[in-house]
């Protein structure tokens, strides 16, 4: 830990590995009290947004009805914020006691419950963003599903580049690695969706 107070060796406590840019061990974060509420909101949006634009587009293109990709979108997002939520907690309080262990500055359990509600809010939070076009365009599927992945890849882009600001380390590189892990996603659950789709409508 340097004079400023920033943790310079190893990754920062509060900065999930699904986010710290590669190389990171020899840089320090930006502003790092704000950091550490940046940590479950990041990692609870990232989770949120590719797991659920697979779902939504997958079940969008297996069934072809908007009332089905709603109902499952939101049972699936409640669930996956929840388990993100619960997953996160846990992994947060095993590292809290390793740190512990190893004489370390553990993390506060506010910081670690903190996080953990930020984590589920902004699961939740990805989910709705990607409902809405269904909601609003019911009438028009395929756009509404083209909406979906631009609304996507618009917060994933975005996110990308927050993070690299905030590491010091290639915004633009990182908004398009982020880009291209929620466009793959949504691609390939598209054409799983499809391949359903091909399936049932063989043996019907």
């Amino acid at each position: 830990m340097n004079q400023a107070g920033t943790r310079v060796l190893g990754r920062p406590r509060h900065i999930p590995r699904l986010i710290a840019p590669p190389g990171s061990t020899e840089g320090h974060a930006v502003g790092n009290g704000w950091v550490e509420g940046f940590h479950g909101l990041a990692f609870g949006l990232v989770d949120g947004l590719i797991t659920m634009l697979g779902v939504v587009i997958g079940v969008a293109q297996a069934t072809g009805n908007p009332k089905l990709v709603l109902v499952s979108g939101l049972v699936a997002g409640v669930a996956n914020a929840f388990g993100n939520s619960i997953g996160f907690y846990g992994s947060e309080l095993a590292e809290r006691g390793e740190h512990m262990l190893e004489g370390r500055e553990p993390s506060s359990m506010t910081e670690v419950r903190r996080s953990s509600l930020l984590s589920f809010f902004t699961s939740l939070g990805a989910t709705l963003v990607l409902m809405t076009p269904f909601l609003a365009f019911s009438q028009s599927f395929a756009f509404a599903m083209v909406l979906a992945v631009v609304f996507g890849a618009v917060l994933l882009f975005s996110l990308g580049l927050l993070v690299g600001r905030l590491w010091r380390r290639h915004p633009l590189r990182y908004g398009l690695i982020y880009l291209v892990l929620g466009v793959a996603g949504a691609g390939l659950s598209f054409f799983v969706g499809d391949l359903v789709r091909t399936l049932f409508s063989s043996t019907g």
